[in-house]
């Protein structure tokens, strides 16, 4: 893609992030965004194919650097064990903010999930690298026993996606106005804090 065109696909995702935060993701749409830089909607597609790609994108590097900010708030707590609670904590009530702040619906979170976790591949690789550092640092401080860090961190991140996945599934199933997020974030933490205190050392 040359210049004229990236500098294009620039001028689309602010234009994307000032509609997305003036209407939220369920009321936005693509006619808005283009009507917003003076563009078709056909023209649109030829850079995006989808609302859900162009908002993800928009966003992205926002959200990549606040949990990087979480991460080093979290650093500040010397105990392993309460550093990951707090960094987990902290992530949910983040995302929780995302899907508020933008009124992203039951239905498109359930939809978008598959494309949210392919962009953040690398992202989420880093969540279960830090994890399992997170892990060996208490097993070499004596708080955890010896275990296999990198699978106990990958299973601690499937587990918070999996409880996430499931309430969005059941609220969605009963037609609930709401996504509970104190629910999520109560069985996050206690499953979390299950497996951590099944690796540590007993006194």
């Amino acid at each position: 893609m040359g210049k004229k065109a990236e500098a294009k696909k620039e001028l689309i995702l602010e234009a994307a992030k000032n509609v997305f935060g003036r209407l939220g993701y369920s009321k936005a749409t693509l006619d808005d965004i283009a009507a917003a830089i003076g563009m078709k909607k056909p023209s649109l597609y030829y850079y995006y194919k989808s609302k859900e790609l162009l908002y993800i994108e928009a966003f992205s590097q926002e959200w990549k650097a606040r949990l990087s900010y979480i991460k080093q708030l979290a650093e500040h707590e010397h105990n392993p064990h309460k550093r990951l609670l707090l960094y987990i904590q902290s992530s949910l009530r983040y995302y929780q903010e995302i899907v508020s702040e933008h009124t992203i619906s039951i239905k498109v979170l359930i939809e978008t999930r598959t494309m949210f976790q392919e962009l953040f591949r690398e992202s989420r690789g880093k969540e279960a690298n830090y994890y399992a550092t997170v892990i060996k640092e208490g097993i070499a401080k004596g708080m955890f026993i010896p275990c296999e860090a990198e699978r106990v961190g990958y299973s601690m991140m499937v587990v918070k996606d999996l409880i996430q996945f499931e309430e969005f599934q059941r609220a969605d199933f009963h037609k609930l106005p709401s996504i509970d997020f104190e629910k999520i974030e109560r069985d996050v933490l206690y499953t979390i804090n299950l497996i951590l205190n099944g690796i540590a050392v007993r006194a």
